[in-house]
C-alpha cells in the first residue's frame, strides 16, 4: 500500500502537467487543478477519475503509518488525511465545476465548499507529523515536516492573497502556482515517511 500510496503522490502532481497538453487554454500558472475536471475540459473523465482513485487511497493508505504508530495523534492525522481525499478528491470528482466563475451553480459550489474544506485540512498534517515526529525522538523527520508545514502555509498565504482584487496585477495572482507548491510541500512529509518506514 505504502508502493501505491507514493505513486499517488507523485502521480497527483504530474498528471496535470501530462494532460494540460491536450487542454490548449490550460495555463497552470493561472488556474487551479480542478479546473482540468470541469465539465468544459476535454480531459476531464480521465482528471475525475483520478482524483476519485486517489481520493480512496488516501483514505486507506494512512492506515499503514497508523500500524506503526497507534496514537491520537496518529488517528487525527488518519482522519485529516481522509477529509482532504473525500473532499479534494472524491467530491471534486464527483461535481465538477464550471470553467466561468460567473457560472456558479449549485454543484460548483459543492465542489468548492468539499475542496475548500479538504484543502485546510490536508495544511495541518505536516504540523501534527512534525510534532509526532519529535515525540519519537526522530529529529530529522520532524524537521522536514515542520519545514514542509512553514513553507505550505507560506504559499496557502500567497494562494489566498492572490484571490483579492488588489492583488491582480502581481506576482500573488499565479494561483495555480501556489496551489500546488502547496500540495508539493505538504506531499514531501508523506512521501518520505512512506519511503523510510
Amino acid at each position: 500500500m505504502k508502493t501505491l500510496w507514493i505513486i499517488i503522490l507523485v502521480a497527483d502532481n504530474l498528471l496535470p502537467l501530462l494532460l494540460s497538453y491536450f487542454y490548449p487554454n490550460y495555463k497552470h500558472k493561472e488556474m487551479a487543478l480542478s479546473v482540468l475536471g470541469s465539465r468544459q475540459s476535454p480531459v476531464k473523465w480521465i482528471y475525475n477519475m483520478w482524483c476519485i482513485i486517489s481520493g480512496i487511497v488516501f483514505c486507506i493508505a494512512p492506515y499503514e503509518l497508523y500500524k506503526e504508530n497507534s496514537s491520537g495523534l496518529m488517528i487525527a492525522i488518519w482522519v485529516l488525511l481522509a477529509i482532504y481525499g473525500i473532499g479534494c478528491e472524491i467530491i471534486s470528482g464527483l461535481c465538477p465545476l464550471n470553467e466561468s466563475r460567473q457560472d456558479e451553480d449549485f454543484i460548483t459550489k459543492i465542489h468548492g465548499g468539499a475542496s475548500a474544506i479538504g484543502f485546510m485540512t490536508l495544511l495541518v498534517v505536516p504540523l501534527l507529523l512534525a510534532i509526532l515526529q519529535f515525540q519519537s525522538t526522530n529529529i530529522i523527520m520532524g524537521q522536514i515536516s515542520l519545514v514542509s508545514f512553514i513553507v505550505a502555509f507560506v504559499f496557502f498565504c500567497f494562494f489566498i492573497m492572490g484571490e483579492k482584487e488588489k492583488f491582480a496585477n502581481t506576482i500573488l495572482r499565479h494561483g495555480g502556482l501556489w496551489q500546488r507548491l502547496v500540495l508539493v510541500s505538504c506531499y514531501v512529509p508523506l512521501a518520505v515517511l512512506c519511503i523510510i518506514k
